[in-house]
């Protein structure tokens, strides 16, 4: 923002004393921008001065160097952005040399001849009074446009009202993103040329590989219509993390800094309103997590109190319920997605509500841990199955969609009847969400497809399970382990296979003898024939509690 806040040299020397002073060199770069002005004291200024300076000094020390020298010493100003330099000529020198007045001029560096006479805090008060003007004038018009934005919010305006404001006061295009919310916000009037302008920004960075939740403004050039913009990306920041941006589209070389200034003043107000909203949020969930707690607590007198209430969620007693469990997978060695899962949830229920309530349907969604929970209510059961296998469907496209690169899956529960049936359904849907672990490819899971799984996903039964696996199956495993074979494989195989050796042989890319042979010491060491079909069954049901709980995966 330098140049926004200094003044043109043509400006300094209409002042007075300086509009009595001569240009000597570079007449025609007048219009620099000056923003400091400092004195040269010795030959070493180079060490000290900045860009933007109009420097003052006297003649006397060009006097005792040489033509060359000087002209080094005026490059090197040039170079660190000196923009103007005022010299006391006379009695020092008669005059410049002509080479280093030529030099000047190319460099684009005027030189103003100074009246020995006038001190160099005559010259220095009235050029900084006016820097100092203009940069108040830039502060007050920043300031205003915050305080605009503060007025708007005071009085209970959105986040599209503001943005609004904000593209009216600043006579820019702007559109806003909320990454939260995943949300484009932008004027009603203004939507379609919005998210025509995001449709070119995302293409962009896709091509580009640009992370677009840079904590920085970052400037770059986008083809839009085929016409290059410049596109400034403002962040919204809160609590050290990105929120969205705020996305600045102009002409090139048309945005000053003092634009984007303001603009980076007005994403800490949207930032707070964001912050709001996401607080909003948070306190409905709380009161949604608590009555949705009751509803399958154990506890009778919390069932019922929370049954009595539950007309405030528009919910009938006697109706037909479903649950949906959507489960989070994260990484337990990916830190960064375990930090932000707290606002994945938040953010998978704001799009489960927005599904839901354009859908017209009584539900509620609560979460538990790192699993989104929904009740879905439906007056018949009638032709149900087919309108719920609809809306969990059109439910995953949306996540799919909207949540990125985020790995869930959703568990669905039996419909039950009544209220306080919700529990069963719950269950349901939550043993489904386990069994996806390790049988199915798909995000959705119905509780009711998962055919003998059902049996094994009774809690209850996991001792007595697990006990079966031991006295059958591990004995193979532990045989797999220590000798690093792999006959657990060539069962698995055995049984997709049919007992058919000779597809078993093509399937494992495995001599026949070597398959027979391997068959052979499945039987010693499990102690089970594979002829008889009770043993044959029991191997087949060892293998599959062994994929349920996870508790040995074979080699691909």
């Amino acid at each position: 923002m330098i140049k926004e806040t200094g003044i043109t040299l043509r400006h300094a020397l209409k002042l007075n004393p300086l509009d009595k002073f001569e240009v000597v060199a570079g007449q025609d770069y007048i219009d620099n921008i000056i923003t400091r002005v400092n004195i040269m004291a010795d030959l070493e200024i180079l060490n000290w001065i900045e860009e933007g300076e109009f420097l003052l000094t006297t003649a006397v020390h060009f006097s005792n160097i040489s033509v060359d020298e000087q002209a080094a010493l005026f490059r090197g100003m040039r170079k660190k952005g000196v923009e103007a330099i005022a010299i006391k000529i006379k009695p020092y020198m008669k005059a410049l040399d002509p080479t280093i007045v030529d030099l000047a001029s190319e460099i684009g560096l005027p030189i103003i001849e100074m009246d020995y006479h006038i001190s160099f805090a005559d010259i220095m008060e009235p050029v900084l009074k006016e820097i100092f003007d203009q940069q108040s004038k830039i502060i007050r018009q920043v300031e205003s446009v915050h305080n605009d934005m503060m007025h708007v919010v005071l009085k209970g305006g959105n986040l599209e009202e503001m943005t609004s404001h904000l593209s009216q006061s600043i006579q820019k295009e702007i559109l806003v993103k909320d990454y939260y919310f995943d949300e484009l916000i932008c004027s009603k009037e203004d939507l379609q040329r919005c998210k025509h302008l995001e449709g070119f920004i995302d293409t962009y960075f896709k091509k580009s590989n640009i992370a677009s939740k840079s904590i920085k403004t970052a400037n770059y050039v986008i083809d839009i219509d085929g016409h290059e913009k410049d596109v400034y990306a403002i962040p919204i920041v809160a609590r050290n993390t990105v929120y969205g941006h705020i996305f600045l589209i102009d002409d090139l070389g048309q945005t000053s800094n003092v634009i984007v200034h303001t603009i980076e003043s007005a994403a800490s107000v949207i930032a707070l309103e964001l912050l709001k909203k996401i607080s909003i949020q948070e306190v409905e969930n709380k009161y949604k997590i608590e009555f949705f707690d009751d509803l399958i607590s154990t506890d009778k007198v919390r069932k019922s109190k929370a049954i009595e209430r539950s007309t405030y969620y528009k919910f009938d007693k006697d109706a037909y319920y479903c649950t949906l469990s959507i489960a989070l997978k994260v990484d337990d060695d990916h830190k960064e997605r375990m930090e932000n899962l707290n606002r994945d949830i938040s953010k998978v229920m704001y799009l489960v509500d927005q599904h839901f309530e354009a859908k017209q349907m009584t539900y509620l969604v609560a979460n538990r841990k790192s699993k989104v929970n929904v009740v879905l209510m439906f007056k018949e059961v009638d032709d149900q199955q087919q309108v719920l296998k609809n809306v969990y469907e059109e439910l995953e496209s949306v996540l799919v969609k909207r949540m990125g690169s985020v790995k869930f899956v959703i568990g669905v529960g039996r419909m039950y009847s009544g209220l306080d049936k919700i529990y069963n359904s719950l269950m349901d849907s939550q043993k489904a969400v386990a069994a996806s672990e390790h049988f199915s490819g798909s995000r959705i899971i119905e509780f009711d497809s998962l055919g003998i799984y059902k049996i094994f996903s009774q809690l209850e039964l996991k001792d007595e399970l697990m006990d079966f696996y031991e006295k059958t199956l591990e004995p193979l495993v532990l045989y797999d382990k220590k000798k690093d074979t792999e006959l657990v494989k060539t069962l698995q195989v055995y049984y997709q296979c049919n007992g058919n050796l000779k597809k078993m042989s093509e399937k494992l890319f495995t001599h026949y003898n070597t398959v027979l042979y391997r068959v052979n010491r499945i039987q010693e060491i499990s102690k089970c024939n594979l002829e008889d079909e009770q043993q044959r069954y029991s191997l087949q049901t060892a293998l599959k509690i062994m994929e349920m709980y996870g508790i040995y995966k074979t080699r691909a």
